[in-house]
C-alpha cells in the first residue's frame, strides 16, 4: 500500500496530515483512522484498504444511505489500488440492545431497490464442510437449511455481516459500517445476525420480529416466524464460528459456540 501521506494527498492535496492510527476492528481489510486539518479545522477519516474484492454494490449502497444517516459516506475511491476514504463516525462498538431506530435503518436498507446476485448460503456453508467445527454441527445445519428451503423467502438488499463490530453507537444513534458483503439475500440473515449480536432470548426475538414488521411499508409482505429466525441463527452462527476459527480468532469462537449449543438445546 502507498504511504498514508501520499494517499491523503491524492484525496485532497490541501489537507495537512495530523495523525494516523491502524484500527484492529477490521478483520477482512486494513483500516486506519486518519486525522487531518484544513483552514484551522480538523477532520477525521476512515481509510480502508481492501484485501479481497472491490465491493461495488456495498459502496454504491453506502453512498445512498449515508444521506439517510444510516452509515458513513464514501468520500474518495481508488479502485485500481483498492483504497477508499470514508467519513469517520466517532463512537463505540454497540454494547446495549438494538434500538427501533436501528431497525428502521435496516428496513430502509432491505428495501433498497437494487437486485444483485443473491448470496448463496449453501455455497458459503460448503466452503467449511470439511472442517472439524463444521462437522460437529453438520446435522443441525442440514436440518436448518432444509427447513429454510420450505419457508417463504423474504428477499431484500442485505448487509450480510451485522456483527456488533459493524454497528457503531454514539449519542446520535446507531450506524452501520463495513458493507463489503452487501448484496441480495433473505432479510432473515440480517435479523439473525442482530439476534446473535445482541444475544436475544426467545422473548427478545419475538420483539425484534414485531419491531421489524412495524417498520415495514404497508405494501411489503413479510413472513413473520420465530422458527425461521432461529434456523437462520444456526446458519449465521456456524458461518461465524468457522470464519473466526479459520483465522485462529479463538476468543470469538468459544462464546459463539456456547450460543449455538444453547440454541440447539432450545430447538430440541
Amino acid at each position: 500500500m502507498q504511504s498514508i501521506s501520499d494517499i491523503i494527498n491524492g484525496f485532497n492535496a490541501q489537507l495537512t496530515l495530523l495523525s494516523s492510527e491502524r484500527l484492529h476492528s477490521g478483520l477482512s481489510n486494513d483500516n486506519f483512522l486518519v486525522r487531518a486539518a484544513l483552514n484551522n479545522q480538523q477532520y477525521a477519516y476512515l481509510l480502508k484498504s481492501y484485501r479481497d474484492h472491490w465491493p461495488t454494490l456495498g459502496l454504491a449502497a453506502q453512498a445512498r444511505f449515508a444521506q439517510l444517516q444510516l452509515c458513513p459516506k464514501p468520500l474518495w475511491l481508488d479502485k485500481a489500488n483498492r483504497l477508499a476514504i470514508f467519513e469517520y463516525i466517532e463512537g463505540d462498538t454497540a454494547q446495549s440492545n438494538y434500538t427501533p431506530e436501528l431497525i428502521k435503518k435496516l428496513v430502509s436498507l432491505h428495501c433498497h431497490n437494487v437486485v444483485s446476485e443473491a448470496m448463496n448460503i449453501k455455497q458459503e456453508l460448503d466452503f467449511y464442510q470439511h472442517t472439524a467445527l463444521y462437522q460437529q454441527y453438520s446435522q443441525t445445519v442440514g436440518v436448518a437449511v432444509a427447513e429454510i428451503e420450505k419457508l417463504p423467502r423474504d428477499e431484500g438488499f442485505c448487509h450480510n455481516d451485522l456483527v456488533k463490530e459493524n454497528i457503531i453507537e454514539n449519542p446520535q444513534g446507531m450506524f452501520l459500517i463495513d458493507f463489503e458483503y452487501a448484496k441480495t439475500n433473505d432479510v432473515y440473515f440480517d435479523l439473525a445476525a442482530i439476534a446473535v449480536s445482541f444475544e436475544l432470548d426467545r422473548e427478545g426475538k419475538q420483539q425484534l420480529l414485531k419491531t421489524y414488521q412495524q417498520q415495514l411499508p404497508l405494501s411489503q409482505r413479510f413472513y413473520c416466524s420465530i422458527n425461521k429466525l432461529e434456523y437462520y441463527q444456526v446458519v449465521f452462527l456456524v458461518l461465524c464460528v468457522c470464519w473466526y476459527s479459520d483465522r485462529s480468532i479463538n476468543e470469538k469462537v468459544m462464546p459463539l459456540c456456547a450460543q449455538l449449543d444453547a440454541l440447539i438445546a432450545l430447538q430440541h
